[in-house]
């Protein structure tokens, strides 16, 4: 595990953008995974300013998404995938026909992350995921309780995330429901940069930088791979002692 300590929330932000950015200009074809929530937002934001600037294209990359609800229309304003629409196919100027959603409409649900399963191996995997981390150390939505084995899948959100996610659906209840990459997915991809910023992350952080493999705190899977980025603004760090 890499970690990469940032002055200011600013600075970690710049950080993760100019990875992903760096990636698509040494390797034009890469494949994306892309998360979503107010952590990233600002990311995606940085990445098309840098993109714009240093005038890369990204259209022949190929994106998959990390997770969606269930039981929402796929223009549902709170939906995920009309978070990446507005947060990164717009800006970044990418056509529908390059992003991977998660198959939540239809019937078999199993089936349809099975279908998932299978596009992400025809792709050749993930080169680069990006990941936030929720305050009960949830990635994507890889609740506590979640095994290292885990596949894409039907995932039921703890009352916890739906507080967290609430927000988003003022007009309505938020789902119960979603369909995620699991762990095992996850750790499929060749390279992971985990974004956490804010107090609220701390005492997930802390959790990470203490365990290993503990399905009571998902992001410490995470600590496995090979090739794991965890960036960090001074709040996210402030319950951790890096001076060792």
């Amino acid at each position: 595990m890499r970690i990469i300590l940032s002055a200011s929330k600013e600075e970690a932000i710049s950080a993760v953008a100019t990875m992903v950015v760096d990636k698509i200009e040494s390797h034009p074809k890469s494949v994306l995974g892309l998360a979503t929530g107010r952590t990233m937002e600002p990311v995606y934001q940085k990445c098309a300013d840098l993109l714009g600037k240093r005038k890369i294209k990204s259209d022949l990359c190929f994106f998959f998404m990390l997770d969606e609800y269930t039981g929402l229309p796929s223009n549902h304003p709170s939906s995920f995938k009309t978070y990446i629409r507005e947060h990164v196919m717009t800006p970044w100027k990418v056509r529908e026909d390059q992003v991977a959603f998660p198959p939540v409409h239809g019937i078999d649900i199993r089936s349809n992350a099975e279908s998932y399963e299978r596009l992400l191996k025809e792709s050749g995997g993930v080169d680069l995921q990006l990941l936030g981390v929720g305050t009960n150390g949830h990635i994507g939505f890889n609740e506590p309780g979640s095994t290292k084995e885990t596949r894409t899948r039907l995932v039921q959100l703890t009352e916890e995330t739906r507080i967290a996610n609430s927000a988003q659906f003022s007009e309505g209840e938020t789902p119960k429901e979603a369909l995620s990459m699991g762990i095992s997915t996850i750790l499929d991809s060749k390279s992971l940069v985990l974004l956490a910023t804010g107090k609220s992350k701390a005492d997930a952080i802390k959790y990470l930088m203490n365990h290993h493999d503990d399905p009571e705190c998902p992001v410490t899977y995470l600590k496995s791979h090979p090739d794991f980025t965890l960036v960090l603004d001074p709040e996210a760090a402030s319950k951790i002692n890096l001076n060792i």
